[in-house]
């Protein structure tokens, strides 16, 4: 390989790495309840806090004309979200504005099934050049659904 090409290739390789990778995460628990019971546990924006382990406080304000969630996770860090839309079928989407994670265009989804039992799902998109946010933000998933589950299994 010559000088020229050698030099090439390390700046391909360098440009590459610095390109962040696109994940697609979901999780589902389902809850014997009904689906109405389930989704006033977790419909409200603001009630992750009740039902997640990881979230010690939410609160909710008003920015720009959108609604915003402050979350404080337990490690004490602060995220702020967005709710993108709320929906009469069981769902709302919100975004990420702000966190201390190696994360961009973060979305996300969390739904109900109708019926009985329920089937809750969760999931999102986000880009990160962190290989191991895929397996924190499954955690988080699988974690705060776990919990959930939990609740009705009482």
């Amino acid at each position: 390989m010559t000088k020229l090409s050698l030099a090439a290739a390390l700046l391909i390789a360098s440009s590459a790495a610095a390109f962040a990778d696109d994940y697609v995460i979901k999780s589902s628990v389902t809850v014997a309840a009904d689906s109405a019971v389930v989704w006033n546990t977790i419909g409200d924006f603001c009630d992750i806090d009740d039902w997640h382990p990881g979230i010690v406080s939410c609160s909710l304000e008003a920015r720009d004309g959108a609604v915003h969630r402050q979350l404080t996770l337990g490690d004490g860090a602060p995220v702020l979200e967005q709710l993108v839309s709320s929906q009469a079928d069981m769902s709302y989407t919100y975004k990420i504005i702000e966190a201390p994670l190696p994360i961009t265009n973060y979305v996300s989804t969390l739904s109900v099934s109708a019926g009985n039992p329920t089937t809750v799902t969760w999931e999102g998109t986000f880009k990160s050049d962190v290989p191991d946010m895929e397996g924190a933000i499954q955690g988080l998933y699988d974690g705060g659904l776990g919990a959930l589950a939990a609740q009705f299994d009482n």
